[in-house]
């Protein structure tokens, strides 16, 4: 079960080298509306802004797979870095929403796991043993 939900955790760290890429403006994505984020429709795309949330998305990109590796090797701060990661990225999905909503739905399930005491023994590292 450990390594199933390090799975889930390393393609939801994909989704956010994929948010990572358009933000940035590496990749033009045709289907992402014109006015990205609710918080940022002052800002053109290719505006500072958008690069230092570019760089926001590679950090939740590290912080799915550093939780995915912790989970798999059950070390005792995997849980710190998958709380963190997941704060993280439940606000850029937050600020993305209309991009970006089965990032609210991976980060609902990964918060469930944590959550949920029979999914957490199972998949999740204690934080304190």
């Amino acid at each position: 079960m450990k390594v199933a939900f390090a799975v889930f955790l390393f393609i939801h760290a994909m989704a956010h080298g994929v948010g990572f890429l358009t933000v940035s403006g590496l990749v033009k994505d045709p289907d992402q509306p014109t006015d990205p984020s609710f918080l940022l429709t002052g800002f053109e795309p290719n505006h500072l802004v958008f690069k230092v949330m570019s760089v926001v998305w590679l950090i939740g990109l590290a912080g799915f797979v550093i939780a995915g590796v912790g989970v798999i090797n059950e070390t005792d701060w995997a849980l710190t870095a998958l709380i963190s990661a997941t704060v993280l990225s439940t606000a850029l999905s937050l600020i993305w929403v209309k991009s970006a909503p089965f990032g609210l739905v991976a980060n609902l399930v990964v918060i469930a796991v944590m959550v949920i005491p029979w999914a957490a023994d199972r998949m999740v590292p204690p934080l304190v043993n």
